[in-house]
């Protein structure tokens, strides 16, 4: 008698198993490859995810895919998947609301949308495979769709999605292109968020001199020491020697923080209290009969369905020096820290994702309280007079005890926190320019134990001609 209740309910929990997926796990053979600089595995491996995705994985697929060709210096391909992805994202607006209910209602099951500042990324990459191509035109058109969007986020997001790396660089191509004004512009944009930087002050001053405006010139005069030119001695000049060149280095540096479990739901205590009064609450409110202690002690083994970005390449982040014919030419600056803007736009809210999200997760739990109720019901009925005098009670005690289990596990399965998340963008863009005069020079950068680096050994600078350089590097 009992094994066939139990064994009901036993089926209805190995039924949800497996509802959750692992993106890690999904993308490790992609990404190994890619870490690995074994690009021609990485490019079939997340080909064959693409084709075999549902539409909700899509779009971060097409991500993955466009920072590979991207690193490989495949950048035609690499903007093909970008302008598929961009496609895919454009339409899409996220707000920190609709991200608590896709934690907690849809999980693993809603589809990746992406985050604001991941559009903005998307974008930058489209630019910056055109700056590699050498399409200073291309480039600019979506360095000015990139700014619409930085734009509308800054009436509606924290200051900490603003993206720096691309407000420099689109000055940089504006200044190229003779449009001063545009590069003016970003300067200002920049100083808001950047006051008293020396690498805007010395931008200025670079602005200043190629406009020829000599009330610039004095107003920003303090950045004219921070200004790097060199002659091909590696001796300094000055910036308005003639012959100079623009090398500007943009150093994609580290693997990006990802998302992680936070661990289990009912171990945070804020979590576990506020969960308990809602489940309660929605239990009496539908009448179900269920134990909430059967519900709450199987709920128990659920992970917390709100993830939580780490850090995972702190070495590999770190800014490092560059040397050109052996002269130490300095370290970029961190001008746009992907990791730290994906950590504070989840860490930041998640009182306030569960908190809005309580009734909703409460009530998900209580729909599978139910359900088990009906079949405890049936299976009670289906007893009827086998029931041995005095059975009765306990019987149905163990019938709604066991509901209550099946509920908490059902649930449990299905909230399991949804780790999809952008893992083959570094961790930050770093920016640097200097002068240089036409010639052939030695480049390098710090060593250290692991660094996987893309950078060149020797760099061409052609005379009247930017030379825009693009360097991956991480620990493996």
């Amino acid at each position: 008698m009992f094994p066939k209740f139990l064994s009901f309910f036993a089926i209805l929990g190995f039924a949800v198993l497996g509802c959750a997926s692992d993106y890690k796990k999904i993308i490790e053979a992609t990404e190994n490859a890619y870490f690995s600089k074994n690009y021609d595995s990485a490019i079939p491996s997340i080909r064959a995810l693409y084709e075999d995705s549902a539409t909700k994985d899509r779009l971060l697929f097409l991500m993955e895919a466009g920072m590979i060709f991207h690193s490989k210096g495949d950048y035609e391909s690499s903007n093909k998947v970008f302008k598929e992805a961009e496609d895919l994202s454009d339409n899409i607006k996220t707000s920190i609301t609709k991200e608590g209910l896709a934690f907690l209602l849809s999980d693993n099951e809603s589809n990746y949308t992406g985050e604001d500042f991941e559009r903005v990324m998307i974008k930058y990459f489209v630019a910056s495979n055109y700056l590699m191509l050498g399409d200073l035109e291309n480039a600019k058109i979506y360095f000015r769709r990139l700014d619409f969007e930085l734009k509308e986020m800054k009436f509606i997001a924290a200051e900490y999605r603003q993206n720096n790396a691309a407000r420099l660089i689109d000055a940089f191509v504006s200044e190229r292109l003779g449009r001063f004004n545009d590069a003016r512009v970003q300067f200002r944009n920049m100083e808001q968020l950047m006051s008293g930087s020396s690498v805007l002050m010395s931008d200025r001053y670079v602005l200043a001199v190629k406009e020829n405006d000599s009330r610039d010139m004095g107003k920003y005069a303090k950045g004219a020491p921070f200004v790097q030119a060199y002659n091909q001695s590696m001796q300094k000049v000055d910036i308005k020697s003639p012959n100079l060149s623009e090398v500007i280095i943009i150093h994609e540096a580290g693997k990006s923080a990802t998302k992680e479990s936070r661990g289990k739901l009912l171990d945070d205590e804020y979590f576990a209290l506020a969960l308990q009064g809602a489940i309660e609450i929605a239990i009496r409110t539908e009448g179900a009969g269920a134990s909430v202690s059967g519900v709450l002690a199987t709920l128990s083994t659920a992970e917390n369905p709100i993830p939580i970005y780490k850090e995972r390449d702190l070495e590999g982040s770190s800014k490092r020096h560059f040397y050109i014919n052996g002269t130490d030419i300095g370290a970029p600056e961190i001008l746009n820290n992907y990791s730290d803007t994906a950590m504070k736009n989840f860490n930041d809210n998640y009182k306030a994702i569960i908190t809005k999200n309580l009734t909703s997760l409460a009530v998900k739990i209580v729909a599978a309280v139910v359900a088990s109720e009906a079949a405890s019901r049936a299976i009670e009925s289906s007893m009827g007079n086998r029931k041995k005098k005095g059975e009765g009670d306990l019987v149905s005690s163990l019938i709604r005890l066991a509901a209550g289990a099946a509920a908490g596990l059902a649930t449990a399965q299905t909230i399991a926190p949804d780790l999809r998340c952008w893992r083959t963008i570094p961790a930050n863009f770093q920016v640097k320019r200097i002068f240089l005069e036409p010639g052939e020079y030695s480049f390098s950068l710090d060593e250290s134990s692991g660094l996987v680096t893309n950078a060149p050994n020797k760099i061409i600078v052609e005379e009247g001609k930017p030379l825009f350089l693009s360097i991956r590097s991480y620990i493996n």
